[in-house]
């Protein structure tokens, strides 16, 4: 799984990454109402996130940011699988 964390830069307008932080891998059976923390992965100095992780059953995965005091929280739409 792969993303990129980004936050607004007020000074030049744009959106840059966001170092350091920990974000949560997570996944929601099908069929199921809530997600599941699987891992936390932090950051790169550029914002991108990189993991791996094993689909046992389908359902739908996405990256969740709890924010910071200056960073509200922010999620992933997520991304369905399908096991067959």
């Amino acid at each position: 799984m792969t993303g990129t964390l980004t936050r607004a830069d007020w000074n030049t307008n744009t959106y840059t990454g966001f170092a350091a932080q920990k974000v949560a891998l997570q996944f929601k059976k099908s069929g199921a109402s809530t997600y599941t923390t699987v891992k936390t992965v932090a950051t790169d100095s550029a914002g991108k996130l990189k993991t791996t992780a094993t689909a046992n059953t389908s359902g739908t995965w996405r990256w969740h940011f709890a924010g910071t005091g200056t960073t509200s929280s922010a999620m992933a739409a997520g991304d369905g699988v399908a096991l067959r």
